[in-house]
């Protein structure tokens, strides 16, 4: 009789401690994964999104947080919509994600695609991360001041190679220095590559006279002496490896931006698949990997769970129609 209330004793405490548990760890027990994860990339291999995306991979297998295999595919074109049709091809699957950035937001409000936030489930924000601005290591410009001056003098002679689609990050980081320099971006030289990777490549090479991309990209080339680093759009200087380029703010031109990275899935995921990714997201970004990826890449962490995400999103489309209106790259 003492062993029977003993055991109702401690099956009623149980109970009571499985009552007290946090929702979304309830919610995130009641779905897990079945079959392979794949991490979208809409983009070549060597990018920002491509970054973003192996190393959320790696943080992910490293510490055991999926108990099925996690893979990444790269599967650029119209900056990021193949990404994001391809995943919609699995409506609701939560196996399926993509890696995003402004592009998401700005395609359709350019005109350049119909596919927008209402298109996606919003899982998180990863980071934020500065749009550099740089040159061959073996230009006559050694500056911010000798860009400006160049495009002051011959505007047709100047190209700049960025990695986004029209209105996108590194095109928008751009028209905002032009526009602050009072040139007219609507008559910006731009080469459009799929990746920052494939834009520095081009620089690298003589074929751009300049090129803004995302921060990651840069540093390897920067250190080898192969281009330099001429500013950043940022309100104030970066630390470490970008403490010694100068915003354009210093060189006399008004600009603050800076661009993010998102992980999206389908439309319609259920709400057990958004807990999960809740919880497995939470961990991998408190992880000392992804700190280390954080400063390697010259990211600033900024996680954000998938309702602060969703809330974040729509006041980027918010902050941003104006803005490409302005700018003369809205539809």
């Amino acid at each position: 009789m003492r062993r029977r209330r003993a055991l109702t004793t401690i099956c009623g405490v149980c109970a009571a401690l499985l009552a007290t548990q946090p929702l979304v760890s309830r919610a995130a027990d009641t779905w897990q994964p079945h079959r392979p994860i794949e991490i979208v990339v809409p983009s070549a291999p060597g990018g920002g999104l491509d970054l973003v995306g192996r190393t959320l991979q790696s943080v992910i297998t490293q510490e055991k947080l999926s108990n099925r295999p996690v893979t990444v595919l790269n599967r650029p074109g119209g900056s990021g919509t193949v990404g994001i049709a391809y995943i919609n091809t699995h409506p609701g699957d939560g196996h399926y994600v993509t890696v995003q950035a402004l592009p998401l937001i700005t395609n359709q409000i350019s005109g350049l695609s119909t596919i927008g936030l209402n298109d996606v489930t919003p899982l998180a924000l990863f980071v934020t991360e500065q749009v550099v601005f740089s040159v061959p290591g073996n230009s006559t410009i050694k500056n911010g001041a000798d860009f400006i001056q160049a495009l002051k003098k011959d505007p047709s002679n100047v190209t700049i190679g960025v990695s986004s689609s029209p209105g996108g990050q590194s095109h928008d980081a751009a028209a905002l220095v032009i526009k602050a320099a009072g040139q007219d971006p609507k008559k910006l030289k731009i080469v459009f590559f799929d990746s920052g990777g494939e834009a520095v490549t081009a620089l690298m090479g003589g074929h751009v006279t300049a090129a803004a991309t995302p921060a990651g990209v840069v540093l390897g080339p920067s250190e080898a002496g192969r281009i330099k680093l001429i500013g950043i759009p940022g309100a104030e200087r970066e630390p470490g490896a970008l403490a010694n380029v100068p915003t354009w703010k210093e060189q006399g031109i008004d600009v603050d931006f800076s661009t993010w990275r998102v992980l999206v899935g389908p439309k319609d995921m259920t709400p057990a698949e958004i807990a999960w990714w809740d919880d497995v997201l939470k961990k991998a970004t408190s992880s000392p990997e992804w700190a280390a990826a954080v400063k390697r890449n010259l990211w600033t962490a900024d996680y954000k769970n998938s309702a602060q995400t969703k809330v974040f999103l729509q006041g980027e489309e918010a902050r941003l129609k104006p803005l490409l209106a302005e700018l003369g790259l809205a539809k």
